[in-house]
């Protein structure tokens, strides 16, 4: 009978202290799609999160991360997460433009901040207040940046781009306004989805077309079927991903375990920065072993289609009151963050 005492008393120990720790917690699981194919370095973000967030909750919050098509369509995830047919999403703002005309402003923009302008004015800046009013009307539980990639390719092409008459007729692949911009500038430009770039190129379907950052664009083997490509990535120095938690998911968390997902996607965009920068280095020194023709589109140019791009931002600003404020508030912080750059950056090279 002592012994049974003592073996119930154990028993209870371990189930109490057990109980304060993750091993007999409850395991709350979520359900993650995303808008990218398995394999790219967009989805390896929307892993990283998803593997972050078991870790760091001690499996207390496992999110299954499905890439898109697995789960739901690449462009559904918004509206599924928004019905709770999914807990979270891994997705771009630009790819809401659709819906809101101002979210652009917080995925990718011609001509807009590189990573790390881009970043603090989203942190210590008004980027974040913003980006909440952006989303404010569809109730989510939670929405934040999780993820954003540097400068992409602007083009790969079997035709040399030097000149802005050598974009007149030119049957390009893009996508949002930057679509808008080269087809003012002469282009005949089409979107196509990711699969379907390196058969139209080899077909001569396309002249050029752009889709992502070097390692990105590695992946998809465009080097086998393009002669040139072009850089620098004037239409995304960088692209933000974010993450989207449904409300009733959200609020049945406790504290602690928003406290982590939090967390978890602010590392997850810090870590996929540097992690595609790494990637780059190395496809671009891959790309020229390759004998690709690597190109700097001429300075002249870039004024030039700079222009462009500014008359339609500000179009853009007229028509929408978010689009204004938004595209005020990232002018007023690229003023000073340019005065900044230009007083703190070495010039020895």
């Amino acid at each position: 009978m002592k012994r049974f005492k003592v073996l119930v008393f154990s028993f209870v120990l371990v189930m109490v202290l057990g109980w304060g720790s993750t091993g007999f917690a409850k395991t709350i699981k979520w359900k993650m799609a995303s808008s990218w194919p398995s394999g790219t370095q967009v989805q390896w973000a929307a892993d990283f999160f998803a593997k972050t967030v078991n870790d760091m909750s001690g499996g207390r919050l496992v999110i299954k991360s499905y890439p898109a098509g697995k789960l739901i369509g690449a462009l559904e995830v918004f509206d599924a997460v928004k019905m709770g047919t999914i807990d979270v999403s891994h997705c771009s703002p630009a790819y809401q433009i659709g819906k809101i005309p101002a979210a652009a402003l917080f995925g990718y923009i011609p001509f807009g901040m590189e990573a790390v302008p881009y970043l603090t004015w989203m942190y210590e800046g008004e980027g974040l207040a913003l980006y909440k009013e952006l989303y404010a009307r569809y109730d989510f539980g939670f929405a934040a940046p999780c993820g954003i990639l540097p400068s992409e390719d602007l083009a790969w092409s079997n035709k040399p781009i030097k000149s802005m008459d050598d974009f007149k007729g030119l049957k390009f692949r893009t996508s949002g306004y930057w679509g808008e911009i080269l087809t003012d500038a002469g282009a005949a430009v089409m979107m196509l989805p990711a699969g379907e770039i390196y058969e139209a190129l080899q077909r001569n379907v396309l002249d050029a077309g752009e889709f992502s950052i070097p390692s990105m664009d590695k992946t998809l083997s465009f080097h086998e079927i393009a002669k040139y490509l072009l850089v620098p990535g004037i239409h995304q120095p960088s692209t933000i991903l974010d993450c989207i938690v449904n409300k009733k998911s959200w609020n049945k968390l406790p504290d602690d375990l928003k406290a982590v997902v939090k967390g978890a996607a602010q590392l997850t965009t810090l870590r996929m920065l540097t992690n595609s920068i790494h990637k780059d280095v190395s496809a671009l020194e891959f790309f020229e072993k390759k004998g690709i023709n690597i190109i700097y589109l001429d300075p002249e140019i870039q004024k030039k289609l700079y222009a462009k791009s500014l008359a339609l931002m500000e179009k853009k600003a007229a028509k929408d009151p978010l689009f204004a404020k938004v595209w005020k508030s990232q002018g007023s912080f690229r003023k000073g963050f340019n005065g900044y750059k230009k007083l703190m950056t070495p010039q020895y090279e």
